[in-house]
């Protein structure tokens, strides 16, 4: 157990390599109630998200959710988030647990005085995901649902022990999959039930090598308050012509072309860079920082993102990565390093 954003975490339960494929191969899942959600209500709920988020939620139709960026003034990234249209009306908005303070903090100084309102929810809704290729079978044997229907990034809502309880086909692990938001106590019901019924938990370890491998970013380490869509090279959750706060910022950043790129990279062998080791270039002058770094369990070698100069970013290029005393050659290529089959 670690310190995760206040909360007591799960690196491992019966090692990370395990349960990285058994999520792959079969089902784990994954106990995330230490991420917040916050609900939107109200009829100017609509004008007053979209005037927040980088996502085009006029678009969204009821029971879809989509994923974008809540932006500081000057484009950086306060948090990458998922919002749910429940209706045109009433909104759900996940966030980040070491985030989830301040993003209220923000959304709640731009509310406007009549029209919505905002909720926290921490404390009231629980959260778990279910994660894998047997997902489907194992969240329907459990809650008595047939989920074939559910096309990705779509929810419904669902009666769990006679709470109304919402399940969503999204997840962070480039698998099927499925992320259950319910009141806490029948939250600790539902793992209860999938334990009986043979699924088994999975800890962070598993969790930062599965979202890793599938390309996913990592608030903290691939984006942060310094760091825009534009470094990070995802304008393309941040397009919508519609005003939003931040994007003027984005705008001008893109147009100016940005001094450091993310991109990913290869290591051939097992061992792997680390958050906060060098980039060199072939002088051995630093050309940029590693973010995330991890042994890929599914790819039999190391991978990782890194923020690198321009001239370093391109599909082919090779830099020098700095651990310890040892230099690791390293290759950029396209993200996702893993692609389900």
């Amino acid at each position: 157990m670690v310190d995760f954003g206040g909360w007591d975490m799960p690196v491992q339960y019966d090692g990370i390599l395990a349960e990285h494929q058994r999520t792959r191969q079969h089902v784990s899942m994954f106990d995330t109630c230490h991420m917040d959600e916050f609900l939107v209500d109200g009829p100017g709920s609509l004008d007053f998200l979209s005037r927040m988020v980088t996502q085009n939620l006029r678009t969204l139709a009821d029971g879809r959710c989509r994923y974008g960026f809540l932006l500081r003034d000057d484009g950086g990234v306060l948090d990458d988030l998922i919002v749910y249209r429940m209706a045109v009306d009433n909104w759900m908005v996940v966030v980040n647990a070491g985030t989830s303070p301040n993003d209220f903090k923000w959304m709640k100084s731009h509310l406007p005085k009549t029209g919505a309102t905002l909720k926290d929810m921490r404390g009231t809704y629980g959260k778990l995901d279910v994660q894998g290729p047997e997902s489907r079978a194992a969240m329907e044997k459990v809650l008595g649902y047939s989920l074939g229907e559910m096309g990705y990034f779509t929810f419904k809502n669902i009666v769990l022990d006679g709470a109304l309880a919402v399940i969503s086909r999204t997840g962070y692990t480039g698998e099927h999959g499925y992320e259950i938001y319910a009141p806490e106590a029948d939250i600790a019901k539902l793992w209860d039930k999938l334990l009986e019924s043979g699924v088994r938990p999975a800890g962070l370890g598993a969790r930062d090598t599965l979202r890793l491998e599938a390309g996913l970013p990592l608030y903290g380490h691939e984006l942060n308050e310094t760091l825009s869509p534009v470094e990070a090279g995802m304008m393309r959750y941040a397009v919508k012509e519609e005003d939003f706060v931040g994007r003027a910022a984005l705008l001008a950043r893109q147009a100016s072309g940005p001094a450091r790129k993310l991109v990913g990279f290869t290591i051939t062998g097992r061992q792997s860079a680390r958050n906060g080791n060098r980039v060199l270039d072939m002088s051995g002058a630093e050309a940029g920082v590693v973010t995330s770094g991890s042994f890929a369990p599914s790819l039999g070698q190391a991978i990782g993102y890194a923020y690198v100069r321009p001239d370093f970013s391109a599909v082919g290029a090779t830099f020098k990565i700095e651990v310890g005393s040892r230099q690791l050659d390293a290759t950029v290529v396209t993200p996702p390093f893993y692609r389900k089959k």
